[in-house]
C-alpha cells in the first residue's frame, strides 16, 4: 500500500468594491473570511498497476484539452495557468473519475481555530524563549509546513502496515507532530513531488478539486460535506480537525528547521543553470529595459534593500526555470528513476548529493560545478540536450530536431 500526501491553502474570501479617500478611483477590496492549510493523504489500492496506467491517462486529457506544453505530468497549479480554471476543473475531474479503481481512500486533516475563542497561540520554548503569536497568523504559518502535519494526523487512530509513505517537500520548524511521525514511519520525501511522482500529483490534485467542489457547490470544510462531494466515486473519506486543545503537537517548540536530507527520495536529478537565456535558447533574451523590474505588491525591486532584492529575484528565477523545457526534462527523469527533481541552490543543496543522483547542467559554470561533485561522489553528469535525448529514448522515440 502507498500513501501520498500534499496540501493546498483553504481560503474564502468576502471581494467589494470602494472609493479610493484622496484619488476618489474604485479600489477592490479582498477580505479574508475564513482561511486554513488543507491536507489530503490518498490510498493506493493498487499502486503498481496505477503508476503503469497515469501517465497514460494525463497525456489522454493533454491531448484533448489541447495543452502546447508536453509534459509527464501536470500539477493543479500548472494546469490553471495552461488552461485557465474553468478547463482546469474538468481536466482534473476527469482524471480522477478515470482512475478512480487505484485509488482506495482519502484522508483531509484541516485546522478549526477561531480567533474570538482562541486569539493567542505560545509558539517555542524548546532552546529558545517561548512567544506568543496571533492565532490567525499561527494558522497561516502552518501552511508551508502543513503536508508533515497532515501525515501526523493520519496516525491519530490505529492503523494498518503502511508499505510507503511519500510526502510533497514541506518546510517547518521543528514541531511534536514530526517527531512522532517517525516513530510510527519513515516517509520518503519528494522535492517537487506533484510535477515527478504521480502519487503526489493526485493527492495535489484532489486538494484542488475539493477546495473547488465545496466552493461550486457552496459548502464549507466540513467532514460531512467532504464525505458528500466524494461520495459518487467510491472512495472511503475520512476527515481530522486540529484544533486549540491539540496544538501543542504541531506548532511549532523550535526557532531550528526540520532537517529532510536523510528522507529525501534518492536519486535526486540536479538542475544546475547559469541563466534564464541558457535554459531557453529559442527565446527572445530579456530586454533589461521592459524586464519587470516589480514584486507582486507592485514594489519597486531597486528600491529595496540589497539582500532582500536579492532573495526576491533568485525566487523569481527559480519559478521561471519550472516553466522551462529543461526542467520538464528532469522532472521526467526524476520520475524514470523513481526519485526526486531540484534546481540546484549549491548553498542549500550540496549535502543533499548522495551517490547514484544526477546533476543537469546548462552552461560551462553549471558544467564545471557538476563535475566538480562527480569528483567526490559518484554522480551522473549529463547536459539538457542529454537528458532529453534519453526521455524520447524511455518513450521510444528518437529525438527530432
Amino acid at each position: 500500500m502507498v500513501l501520498a500526501f500534499d496540501s493546498k491553502d483553504y481560503i474564502r474570501r468576502k471581494v467589494y468594491q470602494t472609493q479610493d479617500l484622496i484619488t476618489k478611483e474604485p479600489i477592490t477590496i479582498k477580505d479574508t473570511l475564513y482561511y486554513s492549510p488543507l491536507g489530503v493523504g490518498v490510498t493506493f489500492s493498487d499502486h503498481n498497476a496505477f503508476k503503469e496506467v497515469c501517465l497514460k491517462r494525463v497525456a489522454e486529457l493533454a491531448e484533448s484539452f489541447q495543452i502546447p506544453d508536453k509534459r509527464i505530468m501536470y500539477d493543479s497549479t500548472s494546469l490553471k495557468e495552461l488552461l485557465t480554471p474553468e478547463k482546469a476543473l474538468p481536466f482534473c475531474d476527469q482524471l480522477i473519475t478515470k482512475l478512480k479503481r487505484y485509488i482506495e481512500s482519502l484522508c483531509f486533516t484541516y485546522v478549526v481555530m477561531p480567533p474570538q475563542e482562541h486569539p493567542i497561540v505560545t509558539v517555542g520554548g524548546n532552546k529558545c524563549p517561548a512567544y506568543d503569536i496571533k492565532s490567525a497568523e499561527f494558522v497561516r504559518c502552518l501552511g508551508p509546513m502543513f503536508t508533515h502535519i497532515a501525515a501526523w494526523s493520519y496516525f491519530g487512530v490505529p492503523r494498518a502496515h503502511v508499505k510507503e509513505m511519500q510526502l510533497d517537500n514541506f518546510h517547518s520548524k521543528e514541531t511534536q507532530a514530526w517527531s512522532d511521525l517517525l516513530r510510527q514511519t519513515t516517509p520518503k520525501i519528494f522535492p517537487h513531488g506533484d510535477e515527478c511522482n504521480p502519487y503526489i500529483m493526485i493527492a495535489d490534485i484532489i486538494a484542488y478539486l475539493t477546495d473547488v467542489k465545496l466552493y461550486i457547490q457552496h459548502k464549507g470544510l466540513r467532514r460531512e460535506n467532504l464525505r458528500e462531494i466524494w461520495e459518487s466515486y467510491g472512495f472511503q473519506v475520512e476527515s481530522h480537525f486540529l484544533d486549540y486543545d491539540v496544538c501543542g503537537k504541531y506548532k511549532w517548540n523550535s526557532e531550528q528547521m526540520i532537517d529532510t536530507t536523510q528522507y529525501i527520495a534518492h536519486p535526486v536529478i540536479f538542475l544546475l543553470a547559469d541563466s534564464l537565456e541558457l535554459l531557453q535558447p529559442t527565446s527572445t533574451p530579456l530586454d533589461k529595459k521592459q524586464e519587470n523590474k516589480t514584486t507582486q505588491e507592485g514594489q519597486n525591486l531597486d528600491a529595496l534593500p540589497k539582500s532582500m532584492k536579492k532573495i526576491l529575484e533568485e525566487a523569481k528565477f527559480r519559478k521561471l526555470v519550472r516553466k522551462m523545457d529543461p526542467w520538464y526534462a528532469v522532472t521526467a527523469y526524476a520520475y524514470s528513476k523513481g526519485g526526486s527533481a531540484l534546481l540546484f541552490d549549491y548553498y542549500v543543496d550540496n549535502k543533499k548529493v548522495r551517490e547514484g543522483d544526477t546533476m543537469v547542467y546548462v552552461g560551462p559554470k553549471s558544467k564545471e560545478m557538476a563535475r566538480g561533485f562527480n569528483d567526490i561522489f559518484d554522480v551522473e553528469v549529463l547536459s539538457a540536450k542529454e537528458v532529453r535525448k534519453k526521455i524520447n529514448q524511455l518513450k521510444g522515440k528518437s529525438e527530432t530536431r
